[in-house]
């Protein structure tokens, strides 16, 4: 994984990119999902529980995840965080191949005032998401008497553009009515907007994942009910953005662009120069490996196998086999 942070125009505000690795044991996941998160905090702060947990979160789904730290206290005046939101998003796509992205699923998810720029971000924005996940997010513009500035309500712009969302808030939230959530859906559904929307009975305002690590150390900050939201959203981000591809029962010689340890057994196998440098070094594993070894990359044979090779007989098996010409496609 990669992690990089930028500075964007506005001071103090700044995108910080956690990127997975493409490889050729995972080369179905070159272009993959993104998710940009924005995190809550009242316009006041941006919560650090709303933030690299969600990416971690996403990362582990196989998404690309970033956060973003917006424009807050007397700078958060509109529209300066939207500009903060539309400038991150435009950098994620321009830097869509760098990055390993498909441009065309880039999700934001926002909490609280997170939620409120999310929501603004995909109903104002100049460039908007392909899609929303808003955790209990603030809507109406009566929700400014929490902010330190005036903030606009964003269910009024709710149109045709506004990409499908996901909702999940609680109806035990004081800080933030659960009203947010039912009239920013009302305002959706009377403009065809498809969403899909979960209120949890239990639950005070600021979750997060609602599980442990999130919680601060806070015990109202865990509620295995409210937890759901989150596989909720994965399997609702995967009707919308469709499923990583699985449907082949092995990885083709023509898709090798070298050999090496990261590459299936069987796949070595069927170079008979490749063989012969396997045996050699690993003569353990004989002339006919079991099928489930055929299957997996040789490096996780070595991991699981413990002591087949040292790690400095390892590194030179690895040489030897980029060392094997792939044949032509």
């Amino acid at each position: 994984m990669k992690l990089t942070t930028v500075e964007l125009t506005n001071s103090n505000v700044s995108l910080t990119a956690y990127v997975l690795d493409s490889s050729q044991g995972m080369s179905i996941m070159g272009n993959r999902p993104a998710v940009l998160i924005l995190p809550g905090g009242a316009y006041r702060a941006c919560s650090e529980r709303e933030a690299e947990p969600i990416a971690m979160a996403f990362l582990a789904e196989g998404y690309q995840a970033f956060t973003l730290q917006y424009s807050i206290n007397q700078n958060a005046v509109f529209p300066k965080p939207l500009n903060d939101a539309e400038e991150a998003l435009e950098l994620i796509q321009e830097n869509s191949s760098k990055w390993g992205i498909d441009p065309d699923k880039i999700a934001v998810c926002g909490f609280s005032a997170g939620g409120h720029l999310a929501a603004a971000l995909g109903t104002m924005g100049k460039i908007r998401p392909n899609a929303m996940i808003l955790g209990y997010p603030c809507i109406v513009e009566s929700m400014s008497r929490i902010f330190p500035v005036l903030v606009p309500g964003v269910d009024k712009s709710v149109d045709a553009l506004t990409p499908p969302t996901f909702i999940f808030h609680t109806y035990e939230d004081r800080l933030v009515p659960v009203s947010n959530a039912l009239t920013f859906a009302e305002a959706l559904n009377h403009a065809n907007v498809p969403f899909e929307m979960h209120i949890f009975t239990k639950g005070v305002h600021g979750l997060s994942l609602a599980r442990p690590h999130t919680s601060g150390g806070l015990r109202s900050m865990v509620e295995p009910a409210v937890a759901q939201w989150f596989r909720l959203c994965i399997s609702w981000l995967r009707g919308i953005f469709g499923e990583f591809a699985s449907e082949r029962e092995s990885v083709q010689v023509d898709s090798v662009n070298q050999y090496s340890l990261d590459v299936q057994l069987g796949v070595l196998w069927k170079n008979e120069v490749c063989k012969q440098v396997i045996l050699a070094a690993i003569p353990v594993l004989g002339e006919s490996p079991n099928q489930e070894a055929m299957e997996v990359p040789l490096r996780a044979i070595l991991d699981f196998g413990g002591d087949l090779l040292s790690e400095a007989a390892a590194i030179q098996l690895d040489h030897q086999l980029r060392l094997v010409p792939v044949p032509p496609r």
